[in-house]
């Protein structure tokens, strides 16, 4: 894979939860052994336990957040 993210956020319309993932180091070198940020996913899914088939997910190498209303 090219360019390594910093983050992965997951929309998991199943659970109605979103899952934010800060790539640790090992992570990160699993991610230099995927193809591509699709096989990251899937590989991924699996230690935090979400499915691609429920999901939306984006990449990301800054990472903000805003809330409203909460």
């Amino acid at each position: 894979m090219n360019q390594i993210p910093n983050y992965i956020i997951v929309l998991d319309f199943f659970h109605s939860r979103v899952i934010k993932i800060k790539l640790s180091d090992e992570e990160k070198q699993l991610a230099s052994s995927c193809d591509d940020l699709e096989e990251l996913i899937d590989a991924l899914s699996e230690v935090y336990h979400f499915s691609l088939i429920n999901c939306q997910w984006m990449a990301l190498d800054e990472y903000k957040e805003d809330n409203f209303g909460f």
